[in-house]
């Protein structure tokens, strides 16, 4: 699976989990373990998206130096 299929999964996921805690019926138990997953997507997702900035940055830097030429 590509990163950019697991990076949509993730946020389906997290959505899902958003839902089902704003929903409230289920118990207190399965919401920290709803939670404590909600906090794994998110760091998941923060990583892949800070990777495709530094990806970003690193490109812009390099056509601006070409630009220069």
């Amino acid at each position: 699976m590509s990163k950019n299929t697991d990076f949509e999964k993730s946020l389906n996921e997290l959505e899902k989990i958003v839902e089902e805690l704003q929903n409230g019926d289920i118990s207190l138990d399965e919401s920290i373990k709803l939670f404590e997953k909600g906090i794994e997507l998110t760091n998941d997702c923060r990583k892949t998206l800070e990777t495709a900035r530094q990806k970003i940055t690193s490109l812009t830097e390099e056509e601006q130096k070409n630009g220069d030429k």
